[in-house]
């Protein structure tokens, strides 16, 4: 039966032939390469999905931008800065409620790229509605740090920008120093929003676990964590607001699929050789030519959804 225009929007085109168990990657990076090849239309709706809760974010950012840039215009330097903290608190301080709105759609988004890439079935608007209710707590709670962290790197970068003059070294410092911490939590928030959607931890379990994740895998994490945000650094990084709109525009169709799926894989990987290689080996290589298959491990896996032990699949 042929099927709709709105059956190809939610669940994307049906392109790509079955494939056996032998015929998929068997490394995380084949696989990375392998979701997209095979599971673009999905990811695509999946990021347009989740772009809907980033959406205010996204406005909000563009029109505080235009308004902060047009304010300071004509302005001497010691004017400017005499209003970096109240310029700040309005567009960054602002933006901590709607990023935690926006984690509340990557958690649905987290949930459904993780069964994709573990070749199970998926039904998109019923996964991305249960990511959303099992792990939203979570997630808010990691959005809220997240802004908090943005807001005072946003702060201090425009501090030391100002401050160069005066003293060079300081500023210098500070730059270096803002520019780690916000990798380390970028790196941190990566491992933690893909344990959310797999394993049963607590708030503060979940963030030790990140936290220790991250330092066993450091240089490796923090260049898939950069490379994953790439394609949404670049066009904030850069000055012209018609460039942000370009961005905003990618980050709607692709942006943030591209940066979850990258991350899923990667993590996957880690919590294979750290955790599941332990607890949980059946999940070990799940999605991969060399672990088991998706039906394979939850038949082998008894009781995972209705009575989860402490890091057990959601």
């Amino acid at each position: 039966m042929k099927k709709g225009f709105m059956h190809k929007l939610l669940y994307g085109k049906d392109k790509s032939r079955d494939y056996t168990h032998d015929q998929l990657p068997s490394t995380r990076a084949k696989q990375f390469f392998h979701i997209y090849k095979t599971a673009f239309g999905k990811l695509t709706n999946v990021n347009m999905l989740t772009a809907l809760f980033a959406l205010p974010l996204i406005v909000w950012d563009l029109l505080a931008s235009a308004y902060v840039g047009d304010f300071l215009k004509g302005m001497d330097i010691p004017t400017q800065f005499s209003y970096l903290l109240n310029l700040t608190l309005l567009q960054y301080g602002t933006e901590i409620p709607l990023i935690m709105l926006a984690s509340v759609g990557f958690a649905g988004a987290h949930y459904v790229i993780r069964k994709i890439s573990w070749k199970a079935p998926v039904q998109l608007l019923k996964d991305f509605g249960k990511g959303i209710k099992t792990n939203y707590k979570q997630f808010l709670g990691l959005g809220f740090i997240v802004g908090i962290v943005n807001m005072l790197a946003n702060y201090f970068i425009d501090f030391s920008i100002y401050t160069f003059g005066e003293d060079q070294f300081s500023a210098i410092l500070g730059l270096v120093s803002v520019v780690l911490l916000v990798i380390a939590v970028g790196s941190i928030a990566m491992f933690a929003t893909c344990q959310s959607t797999l394993y049963n931890l607590t708030f503060g379990n979940l963030l030790t676990n990140s936290i220790a994740l991250t330092f066993k895998r450091l240089f490796a994490s923090v260049g898939v964590c950069i490379l994953s945000w790439l394609p949404i650094i670049i066009f904030q990084a850069l000055p012209w607001v018609f460039v942000h709109v370009i961005g905003g525009c990618v980050t709607f169709v692709f942006s943030l699929s591209f940066a979850i799926t990258m991350q899923t894989v990667y993590c996957h990987g880690v919590f294979d050789k750290f955790i599941n290689q332990k607890q949980y080996p059946d999940f070990v290589g799940m999605g991969l030519s060399t672990g088991k298959s998706y039906f394979q491990a939850i038949c082998d896996t008894t009781e995972v959804e209705q009575n989860q032990p402490q890091g057990a699949e959601k």
